[in-house]
């Protein structure tokens, strides 16, 4: 059974959004024509809700009215800079336009808008922050403490939505079975934030970050590794790599330089970055999926981005020299994972240097099949979840 910490600000929230959403809910003045979006619990402007975003202020119905809403005062002035709306959550603003919306996007949840969601009563699409095999949420529920959860999502969740969106029926599978849902509001459409890992210019995803267009670019994507791991369990791996003479000989056999990308909430990373080993923190990349992008080869170990990246049918290596510790200390992960994990998978440093030899894409080819429905291959994701909501919500 997962345990709950009773002191963090949503489970303190919780009677007082029980009350709030639910009388929000009463409220007739929504406008179906008003959408508003939301990310990483209201912090950054990125994932699913960026880009979908900026796809209907690009090609929207002209009555449609887009509004960005945030916590982060720096990312309400620069959306305002490029003339978007945006507003800060507890502003007057941003709280009357989560009362007029009719329809608000999250990646991550409620908390996008807020510690006290003013878009009860509007029609909620999840789009989410990656298709995955984690066990999480009721997941991690099972009995008793399930049907608990259940009855106590009825009056609010964090995770409350009318719309799921998915990228195939095994994704649509695992969502239905982490959140409770109904298959029937779940749709096929592909993620948005993956319409940006196409058609990019190394030189200009890369401008001003320290990193050499001109070499082949690894790119290591780790996920976040709780404090139960130790708070220095992602320096040390880092550093084992940094320092590893086989993996910086490779490196210069290919002419190639290996860029670490934290998880955003792992703690700084101290080293000193040369030619060929750059670690860059989470703030200096505007756009994950660019970054992507513009990679030749991903390394991660746990985290769905793999699942993002095996869209561009590239190499995928998986280094995981503390899968025992980890596996034991974090949520679990479906079988299918280590199905996957077994076709490119690295224990340490040697290991991983004969696999960045190979360079299969094995993994990308058998992740697509799990993860990229035929029926929105080559299509555009952002276009798919815009005309579905459309055609829902009979807008």
């Amino acid at each position: 059974m997962m345990s709950i910490d009773w002191k963090s600000p949503k489970k303190l929230a919780l009677p007082l959004n029980i009350l709030l959403f639910n009388l929000c809910r009463l409220w007739p003045f929504r406008n179906k024509r008003i959408w508003v979006f939301g990310a990483r619990e209201g912090h950054q402007y990125e994932d699913n809700s960026r880009a979908l975003f900026e796809y209907v202020l690009q090609n929207k119905d002209a009555q449609i009215r887009s509004i960005w809403l945030t916590r982060n005062a720096e990312v309400a002035d620069m959306l305002k800079g490029r003339g978007c709306e945006a507003y800060k959550t507890r502003s007057l603003k941003g709280m009357w336009a989560a009362l007029r919306a009719g329809i608000s996007f999250y990646t991550n949840g409620l908390i996008d808008f807020g510690l006290f969601p003013l878009v009860g009563g509007s029609k909620v699409v999840a789009l989410w922050h990656g298709m995955g095999f984690k066990r999480i949420y009721n997941g991690n529920y099972s009995g008793k403490s399930l049907r608990a959860k259940k009855i106590l999502d009825c009056f609010f969740s964090w995770t409350y939505r009318n719309i799921t969106i998915s990228t195939s029926a095994y994704a649509s599978k695992w969502l239905a079975e982490m959140f409770t849902l109904n298959k029937d509001k779940i749709f096929v459409t592909g993620q948005p934030r993956n319409d940006m890992l196409k058609g990019l210019s190394k030189a200009a995803v890369l401008k001003g970050m320290g990193i050499d267009c001109n070499k082949k670019l690894i790119l290591y994507m780790p996920t976040y590794r709780q404090q139960a791991l130790g708070n220095d369990a992602m320096q040390s791996i880092v550093e084992g790599l940094y320092n590893s003479k086989s993996l910086n000989r490779v490196l210069k056999e290919m002419n190639a330089v290996f860029v670490v990308k934290p998880h955003p909430l792992t703690p700084h990373i101290q080293l000193k970055n040369r030619d060929n080993f750059i670690v860059i923190d989470y703030g200096a990349v505007e756009n994950n999926q660019e970054l992507m992008g513009v990679a030749d080869v991903l390394v991660t170990d746990y985290s769905s981005c793999f699942i993002d990246y095996a869209l561009l049918e590239r190499p995928i290596v998986f280094y995981v020299p503390d899968e025992e510790l980890f596996l034991k200390k974090s949520e679990k992960l479906d079988d299918t994972f280590f199905d996957l994990e077994q076709l490119s998978k690295a224990v340490d440093e040697d290991g991983l240097v004969d696999l960045l030899h190979q360079s299969s894409c094995e993994v990308a080819q058998r992740t697509n099949e799990l993860f990229e429905d035929n029926s929105i291959k080559g299509t555009c994701y952002s276009e798919n979840v815009f005309n579905t909501v459309k055609r829902e919500l009979r807008i």
